[in-house]
């Protein structure tokens, strides 16, 4: 496992792809961005083992088909066990539903290996953010914003509710917006009024059925 850390502000990204061509351009360019820092990983076991040593991790950037990936199932664990890192798709080619059903399980987006590097490093800070990335083609980025607005969420209603759906807690979703756990239930208050929903549970049942990630 190869690590990268200069700056302790830095966001950390954990690359887990099996190609080591992959591994080696990415790391070598976002390791050398000042506000990043990063750690590779060539399978799923690895990538699990990186993820269970308690280093600090924002975002992993997951090859959907390197070994021990099974699918959705996968992505799927990952973010149960481990809540805190924004786990992204990380794909050659990725079909919009694949991408979809992704997200409704809790994934910040999808990043193909085609996207040009300064394009990368802003859908990193965009992520790193609290924001799900996808690329403009996919019609589910407008299908989510479209749904946002329909249920007149801000933007920190929908931060919000995308850490609920992952199952954070008040907390957690307190310390990763930088904001007090008062702020936090005030933001739930509003996103069960406009949901019409009676408990956070209720929220993320409704947020899978009307598609809001």
């Amino acid at each position: 496992m190869q690590t990268n850390q200069k700056y302790l502000e830095q966001t950390s990204v954990l690359i887990a792809d099996d190609h080591q061509l992959v591994r080696d351009l990415l790391y070598d360019y976002i390791s050398n961005q000042e506000e990043f820092s990063a750690t590779v990983a060539s399978s799923y076991d690895s990538t699990l083992e990186a993820l269970e040593t308690g280093q600090r991790f924002d975002i992993v950037l997951l090859d959907v088909q390197m070994p021990g990936m099974e699918g959705i199932v996968s992505i799927e664990k990952i973010i149960k066990q481990f809540p805190e890192p924004a786990v992204v798709i990380f794909s050659g080619t990725a079909p919009s539903e694949y991408v979809h059903e992704a997200l409704m399980v809790g994934a910040r987006g999808y990043i193909p290996k085609t996207l040009p590097f300064k394009s990368l490093a802003s859908a990193l800070k965009l992520i790193a953010s609290g924001e799900v990335f996808v690329p403009s083609a996919f019609s589910i980025t407008t299908l989510a914003q479209n749904q946002a607005m329909r249920f007149d969420l801000s933007e920190n209603e929908l931060t919000v509710l995308r850490k609920v759906r992952a199952g954070w807690s008040n907390k957690e979703i307190a310390r990763h917006m930088v904001v007090s756990e008062v702020t936090v239930k005030m933001h739930m208050r509003a996103i069960c009024l406009k949901l019409g929903a009676k408990n956070r549970t209720q929220v993320a049942v409704i947020a899978l059925q009307e598609e809001i990630y």
